[in-house]
């Protein structure tokens, strides 16, 4: 009997599954039904995480060393995503290559691909050829889940698209400029604070400025950004008399939406009201 517990134990790891590892939540959902079945998918950043200015943990870098395939942006989010790529050496997928990324001038490159299910199916592609480099073994149910996530995200892009062309407004006035794949990919103009703060940090003057572009276009709105109390948002409501709407940009989960595809539907319901969709 007490040989018996080393050796079922020695049995369990034999057949427990590779460790997949992703970065941020927003990806998480997709790989991680990609690799269902043949991995444990686990994400590494907690989803409230500001993505810019986050440090890896010791258990971070453990996790990062144990895992068998790491899937990251590729933009970067910021320094620990470099020292993920570095750690993992060549067992790293980064999910945007390949993609024509946005520019925005000081800001940098716009990270938030995930917001636009068009580029999530290329997203999707990519998981795939990355959990085959690993495990040839299971391609047929790789490409079976492959096949499943693809109709998802497939049928997200359809909504998308034919909610988003009947919108009577065809701007996107947002405090953070994170929509830019979503309005270039589905015929929309984004305009936001030259400067890109969430949490304050805007000159009256900058301000103004955006005040008036949003007036100049006959609008009443603004998008602001789910789970991140802004001081610009309160500005643009009292001072200004703004309407304000939420947008879940790093799909954190919810009251009644908790997974990518739950969540990007309610970002849709929210842009659907705020640009006035028939």
């Amino acid at each position: 009997m007490i040989l018996l517990i080393p050796i079922l134990f020695l049995l369990s790891l034999s057949y427990s599954k590779d460790l997949a590892l992703v970065s941020v939540y927003p990806f998480y959902d997709v790989v991680k039904h990609i690799g269902e079945s043949r991995f444990d998918t686990e994400v590494l950043i907690p989803p409230k995480a500001d993505y810019h200015h986050y440090e890896l943990s010791v258990s971070d870098i453990l996790k990062v060393s144990k895992a068998e395939i790491v899937f990251v942006s590729g933009v970067p989010l910021g320094g620990w995503e470099r020292k993920i790529e570095e750690i993992s050496k060549g067992k790293v997928i980064r999910l945007s290559e390949g993609m024509e990324l946005i520019r925005m001038g000081s800001i940098g490159v716009d990270p938030h691909i995930w917001l636009s299910p068009k580029r999530m199916v290329r997203v999707a592609k990519k998981a795939y050829k990355g959990f085959l480099s690993v495990d040839q073994e299971g391609k047929e149910t790789l490409r079976r889940n492959l096949r499943k996530v693809l109709e998802k995200l497939e049928d997200l892009d359809r909504l998308y698209s034919s909610t988003l062309a009947r919108c009577r407004v065809r701007v996107l006035p947002v405090v953070h400029p994170a929509l830019g794949y979503l309005a270039k990919d589905y015929g929309l103009e984004q305009v936001y604070l030259s400067g890109g703060h969430v949490h304050g940090g805007i000159s009256p003057k900058e301000m103004l400025r955006f005040v008036k572009e949003i007036e100049s276009r006959g609008l009443d709105f603004v998008l602001t950004i789910y789970g991140q109390p802004s001081k610009i948002a309160s500005i643009l409501r009292s001072e200004y008399g703004i309407k304000t709407y939420e947008i879940n940009v790093k799909i954190i989960p919810m009251d009644g939406n908790v997974d990518y595809f739950s969540i990007m539907e309610y970002n849709l319901s929210v842009l659907r009201e705020a640009l006035r969709c028939m």
